[in-house]
């Protein structure tokens, strides 16, 4: 072996586990997200059957072992994200083994990885108690199979690699959307795009449709469909269409989260949301200027480089052209109809856009499809050195602004959560030093999720389950009192309770979210 291949092998697997060791420690040190604590107190801290309740956000890939680790391993924050560092660990092997498929033992296999790792959005929920990063895992490895057999040739249902294969993708694949059902959008891509290349193939050797439609439904349908409808039919039956109302309304706003997320990560508002402090960029600063050559420019421009590759690959003439353009194609396509059925789910069913983490799966494939377009492209013009040199820079760039977006502190689509833990402890202290038995709690529900959490995770019998006062997210608990019978009261500006009193005292205030927390003497 090459010295030079041995070190990019070396130099891939360090930025592997690189990027698990800090999911890891992530999982272990950060406090617990308003999210992660919803799926705790929703789905896993009552019976059973509480995992059979839909909804969106009950990611059933996740919730299920999530039950298992937080009863062996006792509720704290790194037995509940468990099964999500498995599911990165699953990702960075089958992305590793991916790229060194597709790119070889060279500079483009240390690129490749470097981006798909250190993505910044990607890496938040490597560690994030979510089904997001199980999605990923079960899509990464459902590529790898794809990209093996799809060099084949046309589906063969006599050769057992194929039917194997084909077989075990489609299952994968069903566990994607058993992880998230988000991950819909690309196992259609994926189905349709791995129809047409394997089972259609391509003149020369071409199966009649109607033959290759038979084998597409046994070998790949019926698997994937079985065990997908096995796992969600007790939870499908219980949709509604008002659950799905969770995204973005229009298509620059979609463009603009993806982009912020992965790009701007570092140079954004690190809260998430508006009511707890969000600041849009300022009109005329650097970072709205760099957002909409983003969403205007950048972004489109991928897409449409993406695109004439697709449409370039797909009309190579020569047989062996074909089948070395196999990944190109897979890729490629499969790209492109990801972002397809989002635009007509939006523009013709009047779905809502997805935000940026409900549409992870974009980056590896667009990822990894812009970098096999550009070497494509290299190796058909290779005079032209500088479509390489503008390759490896633009690579190099965006490895750059990943890697200075590192961070170990928060998830930035719940950065408010940073304080969620002092938040408890300001509590927790002031309790004890005043002997409370009991201490009645309430006010926000930004908070609700994560005091609810700590209870538990502390053993603080001492506090009573947290009251949601004040309609601040659409809803009020039926047997709230008002704020000034409870012992500690939870509010931002909004839901401000006003109260000009003695027994009142502030023990807790945040300048960047304005959550401030007043302790009551009782009377």
């Amino acid at each position: 072996m090459k010295k030079s291949a041995l070190l990019a092998q070396l130099l891939s697997i360090a930025i592997l586990a690189f990027a698990f060791g800090v999911a890891v420690y992530r999982a272990k040190v950060q406090p617990i997200a308003h999210d992660e604590a919803i799926i705790y107190n929703w789905y896993l801290d009552q019976g059973v059957y509480h995992l059979l309740f839909f909804d969106p956000s009950n990611h059933v890939l996740f919730t299920f072992p999530a039950k298992l680790t937080t009863r062996v391993f006792g509720v704290n924050e790194f037995a509940l994200r468990m099964p999500t560092l498995f599911g990165t660990l699953v990702y960075l092997i089958a992305t590793y083994l991916l790229c060194r498929r597709l790119f070889g033992d060279g500079l483009l296999l240390v690129l490749s990885m470097a981006m798909l790792a250190l993505n910044p959005e990607i890496m938040d929920f490597m560690a994030a108690a979510r089904g997001y990063m199980l999605g990923l895992a079960c899509l990464m490895v459902t590529l790898c199979i794809m990209a093996r057999v799809s060099e084949l040739g046309t589906f063969d249902a006599t050769a057992a690699q194929w039917t194997r294969d084909s077989g075990i993708a489609a299952v994968i694949l069903a566990l994607a959307v058993v992880a998230n059902l988000t991950f819909i959008t690309p196992v259609i891509a994926l189905s349709f795009t791995f129809f047409a290349l394997a089972f259609l193939g391509y003149p020369g050797k071409h199966q009649p449709a109607a033959q290759a439609l038979r084998n597409f439904e046994r070998y790949f349908v019926v698997p994937g469909m079985a065990v997908g409808l096995f796992i969600l039919w007790p939870f499908a039956i219980q949709a509604r269409p008002g659950q799905f109302s969770r995204g973005l309304h229009s298509t620059s706003d979609f463009l603009r989260d993806a982009f912020t997320s992965s790009f701007l990560y570092k140079w954004t508002g690190d809260i998430y949301s508006p009511s707890l402090g969000a600041v849009p960029p300022a009109p005329g600063s650097w970072q709205l200027r760099i957002e909409d050559l983003g969403v205007y420019v950048l972004l489109p421009l991928l897409f449409c480089f993406v695109l004439a590759g697709v449409a370039c690959v797909f009309f190579a003439d020569a047989e062996k052209k074909r089948q070395e353009l196999a990944p190109c194609r897979l890729f490629g396509a499969a790209a492109i109809g990801s972002v397809a059925f989002i635009m007509l789910l939006g523009r013709v069913a009047k779905v809502d856009y997805p935000l940026s983490r409900f549409s992870l799966y974009l980056i590896p494939l667009f990822t990894i499809s812009g970098l096999l377009f550009a070497r494509e492209v290299a190796a058909r013009f290779p005079r032209y050195h500088l479509v390489r040199i503008l390759t490896v820079l633009i690579a190099i760039a965006v490895v750059t602004d990943y890697a200075l977006s590192l961070n170990t502190r928060y998830f930035r689509y719940n950065a408010y959560d940073l304080i969620s833990l002092d938040v408890y402890r300001a509590i927790a202290n002031d309790a004890k030093s005043r002997s409370l038995p009991k201490a009645r709690v309430g006010g926000t529900w930004w908070y609700e999720p994560e005091m609810n959490f700590f209870r538990r995770r502390y053993d603080a019998d001492w506090l009573t389950p947290y009251d949601v006062v004040g309609r601040s997210f659409g809803w009020q608990d039926p047997n709230a009192m008002a704020p000034a019978e409870y012992d500690y009261f939870l509010f931002i500006p909004g839901n401000d309770p006003a109260l000009a009193d003695p027994r009142v005292r502030t023990i807790y205030h945040d300048d960047k979210t304005q959550l401030s927390i007043i302790a009551i003497a009782r009377k």
